[in-house]
């Protein structure tokens, strides 16, 4: 593991260990109620719990930083550029959205729209409906409603 750490370029570390530091002050804000998640991807594993959400983001980190390093072995000054564009790229969306959703709520003294430690339940039946491609009980009644809607004269 540590002859692997050490092999891994400038513009990797970099990006991992901003993405960390993302991972932190979004975990530690979010406990705080002064932010919530602003990418849709990441709020989905957050409302799954914090462990979900840390494997989530280590898979979302690692597989690219795999990509690049072994890339690097083919095309070193490509790559090179490419790493760097994606991590001013990281960082410019993440300033984006750092100041646009969560600053305002911090200037409000944290009072976020809700409580974002808080989701709704899964309900386990609508995701087996979904998966079976049946339809909601609610929907039955609609379809059930237009059916007889057009079958009378």
């Amino acid at each position: 593991m540590r002859r692997l750490l050490s092999h891994l370029s400038a513009e990797s570390w970099a990006i991992l260990l901003v993405c960390v530091a993302d991972l932190l002050i979004t975990l530690v804000l979010i406990d705080k109620g002064l932010a919530e998640e602003g990418n849709p991807i990441m709020k989905f594993y957050l409302g799954f719990g914090v462990w979900a959400f840390i494997m989530a983001k280590s898979v979302l980190v690692l597989a690219p930083i795999a990509i690049i390093e072994w890339a690097r072995q083919h095309k070193p000054r490509t790559v090179r550029a490419m790493a760097r564009v994606g991590l001013a790229s990281y960082l410019g969306i993440y300033a984006f959205l750092f100041l646009t959703i969560n600053v305002p709520g911090m200037a409000r003294g944290g009072a976020l729209s809700y409580d974002p430690t808080e989701y709704p339940p899964i309900d386990w039946v609508v995701i087996q409906r979904e998966r079976e491609d049946l339809p909601y009980p609610e929907m039955s009644r609609v379809v059930e409603e237009s059916r007889n809607a057009v079958s009378r004269p």
